[in-house]
């Protein structure tokens, strides 16, 4: 949303939105159904026509169509202008930090950046990696040495993708933001960046998997993944 973004508006790594009222849209390509709670939903035909007026979120997604998920403000707002037979219009664009832009974006989380026009550029405070009420925490994830997994683009426009072990001792330690710049720099990317780190890092070719996992109990569970066809 804009405006109103709790804890902070900033960018901040590792926290979730919480605020209270907000308007969510959802399309098939989130799911079957959209999350559960509290507030009000409007389901949407291919056209925008309201077909259903929900008293609780959490229901299924028209095929072709979508869902208006409302909480606090946004779910009075439904109650209000989406009743059925109302035709909702809807535009999403996208703040690049940059200016805004309406254009088909794919996004995958990640941060901070590494590199830039091949040069070390790691831009961790204003990507929300600093917290001023908890210092430590950028030394833990960015100073210290741990599991990474980077992403980087060469001049040729060729894409690279790097999964670094860590925490494993005598097999790899990892490394830290610096060394992960210098590592995407020696093999030749003049862009890049810190997708995440820790027990999510691992990288598997066809069915195999071909990093070791920090975590205990083995490959973590993730909600998303970078995949190649061939």
């Amino acid at each position: 949303g804009t405006g109103g973004d709790l804890p902070t508006e900033e960018p901040k790594h590792d926290f979730t939105c919480t605020d209270a009222s907000e308007l969510i849209l959802f399309t098939e390509a989130f799911g079957e159904t959209t999350e559960p709670g509290e507030g009000t939903e409007a389901a949407l035909d291919r056209r925008g026509r309201v077909i259903e007026l929900r008293e609780t979120r959490g229901g299924a997604i028209p095929a072709g169509g979508s869902v208006l998920s409302g909480s606090g403000d946004g779910a009075d707002w439904l109650q209000d202008h989406a009743q059925p037979g109302a035709r909702v219009l809807t535009r999403v664009s996208l703040d690049t930090g940059h200016g805004t832009s309406t254009a088909r974006a794919d996004i995958v989380n990640g941060g901070p950046r590494l590199l830039r026009n091949g040069r070390p550029s790691i831009n961790a405070f204003a990507e929300g990696f600093h917290w001023p009420e908890n210092p430590e925490f950028f030394y833990r994830f960015g100073v210290r040495r741990n599991p990474r997994t980077l992403a980087g683009v060469t001049a040729s426009g060729r894409v690279l993708l790097v999964a670094i072990d860590g925490r494993r001792p005598g097999h790899s330690v990892g490394a830290s933001f610096d060394e992960s710049a210098a590592v995407l720099k020696a093999l030749g990317a003049r862009d890049a960046l810190n997708l995440d780190g820790g027990g999510s890092t691992g990288m598997t070719i066809g069915d195999d998997l071909v990093t070791r996992p920090s975590d205990a109990t083995g490959e973590r569970p993730i909600a998303d993944a970078i995949l190649i066809g061939r």
